[in-house]
């Protein structure tokens, strides 16, 4: 019997940044979240059965959870940073960070000193642990003592769970450098272990990034396949240089008993374990070290490509195990739009989610000048993640057969991944109730914009707000028959109104493409088709757009439609 899906990027459009997943045998179903930054309700919990098709059935964050996180104190592109889903002994468990915390607006809103004692301790990490994915949720459990961002969670084959996360280098070789480090923590208790024994005395650094200048090495995840324990970092910063990165160590006993074999093998090397800080140790030594990298390194990256390539900025990924389908990554990227200069790309509708398929391949020999024949490699050994293999970058399309002996994928590449010729209808005043508010500020409902071109309908009562950041927005309302605007780019603003013809159901909109916001106007009773409407309207003023892009404003989020009353 033959059956076949086809798996279309990004399979979450608009701001859908640092996806997680896992494969959740229970119910036979991927379960995904993503980052929201100051949005609440926050943490949206996605599932899918075969990436086909994703279901929204829950938020973690809601308003009572997000005071107790501080969300409504942080500054513009804070609050949740890069969440963990895992299932540890038993629960749903979300690690994550919350980023950017103003402590004079929290102290003038009503936050405590206790509370921002805790806070201040776990350097804003902490869990949330839940009995089903659709809550409720426990929490949050401030981890004291965490130190970074980007929290990793992962519990080995004996049961010892792992904290893993980043910070900036204590010893910095150059500008931006990090370390990766490690030290197992009690699920009961959500405390560290301090037991004496290998990463359980202190943090175990077991990363500072794979080639001599390498920054950013953030977003770890260990994972263990076979008989070895591998460690995947995102490098390069979520930017135009981002990439991801996979090393392992051999440990088929668990990693407890790696750690224990690296330190004897570091004794008997005659090499000392370097020491970061007091109570600290390093894995990294001179002659040895305890990760060792995949030499094919990056696994997963479009910085190669150009800057001709839409697609850019990939990395931040996530490794699971469909029963069907096999091994699969989820990761972010984020689809540019030309500017009008050489070289210019603009993003505007922040960090999407995609998938691609995963491998496992070992090298068919050992290439040297006497030659040695095939590799001998043993059964627990599965090799190294191989990214889209006969593609090497995330594909537009991946097709997907399976058949009774055996599943056949192919991934594509069609066509520019930039945008649409079709522009998107967003209504913002259609009375939806899957908005989300910044922060605490409840005056602006907003939905993320998920494509460009997109056309959206000025409220006749109301206003319509299109926004990047608290700095730089757009405001858009009917006054009579005249459209009045307000543009806001950090501290420079621009203000006008535009006749509209008065003319029975007229209702102007904005079109957000190429770089611009133009008011537009038809004969028609409304912008129920958005193509025809852009089509035959009439453009009564168009503006730069570019002030509403990250590279002009700053930050990590992309572009949100939203109505104000």
């Amino acid at each position: 019997m033959t059956a076949t899906i086809t798996i279309t990027n990004p399979i979450l459009s608009g701001m859908y940044p640092d996806p997680s997943w896992i494969w959740d045998d229970e119910f036979q179903r991927i379960v995904l979240v993503t980052s929201t930054f100051e949005l609440v309700p926050g943490l949206p919990i996605y599932v899918s059965e075969d990436m086909t098709c994703w279901k929204h059935v829950s938020n973690v964050i809601d308003a009572d959870l997000a005071r107790r996180l501080l969300i409504p104190f942080v500054d513009d592109s804070g609050g949740v940073y890069a969440p963990t889903l895992r299932r540890i002994h038993g629960k749903y468990v979300i690690a994550c960070t919350i980023a950017r915390l103003d402590d004079r607006r929290a102290m003038e809103g009503g936050c405590t000193e206790s509370e921002l004692m805790r806070f201040h301790a776990a350097e804003g990490n902490f869990i949330l642990e839940a009995d089903s994915i659709e809550g409720p949720w426990r929490g949050p459990f401030w981890i004291e003592g965490a130190e970074g961002i980007d929290p990793d969670i992962f519990e080995d084959g004996d049961g010892n769970v792992y904290w893993t996360q980043t910070r900036p280098a204590v010893n910095p070789q150059w500008e931006g450098q990090t370390e990766v480090w490690t030290q197992r923590i009690n699920p009961e208790t959500w405390t560290f272990v301090d037991d004496g024994l290998p990463a359980g005395s202190g943090k175990t650094v077991i990363w500072r990034g794979y080639g001599v200048e390498a920054v950013w090495a953030e977003a770890p995840h260990l994972y263990r396949v076979g008989d070895y324990v591998y460690l995947m970092t995102a490098e390069g910063g979520t930017s135009f240089e981002h990439s991801e990165m996979a090393m392992r160590i051999y440990a088929p006993h668990g990693l407890l008993r790696a750690f224990e074999a690296y330190e004897r093998e570091a004794s008997e090397s005659g090499e000392c374990i370097p020491q970061v800080r007091d109570g600290e140790r390093c894995y990294l030594g001179t002659a040895i070290r305890a990760f060792h990298a995949d030499k094919k390194n990056p696994i997963l990256t479009h910085r190669h490509l150009g800057l001709s390539e839409p697609l850019q900025c990939v990395g931040h990924a996530d490794l699971l195990l469909h029963p069907e389908l096999g091994w699969w990554l989820v990761c972010l990227g984020v689809r540019e739009t030309r500017g009008k200069h050489d070289g210019e790309l603009l993003s505007y509708l922040g960090r999407e989610s995609f998938v691609a398929p995963v491998s496992w391949e070992h090298n068919p020999a050992d290439w040297k000048l006497d030659g040695n024949g095939a590799l001998d490699t043993h059964e627990g050994d599965p090799g190294w993640p191989v990214t889209c293999a006969g593609l090497g970058r995330l594909a537009d399309e991946i097709t997907v057969t399976t058949e009774d002996d055996g599943i056949t994928i192919e991934p594509r590449v069609k066509s520019s991944l930039a945008g649409d010729v079709e522009p998107a209808l967003v209504d913002v005043a259609d009375g939806s109730t899957n908005g989300v508010v910044v922060r605490d500020e409840r005056d602006v409902s907003y939905r993320r914009i998920a494509k460009l071109p997109t056309l959206m309908p000025i409220p006749m009562s109301g206003s319509l707000v299109i926004r990047q950041n608290s700095t730089h927005y757009a405001v858009f309302s009917m006054r009579g028959t005249d459209v009045r605007y307000e543009m806001v780019n950090g501290d420079d603003s621009q203000a006008g109104s535009v006749a509209v013809v008065q003319a029975d159901g007229v209702r102007p909109a904005v079109l957000f493409d190429d770089n611009r916001l133009s008011v537009i106007v038809a004969g028609m009773h409304g912008p129920v088709d958005s193509a025809t409407f852009v089509r035959q309207g009439q453009v009564l003023l168009s503006v730069d757009a570019r002030f509403l892009s990250t590279e002009w404003a700053g930050g990590f989020v992309g572009c949100m439609a939203g109505f104000m009353a």
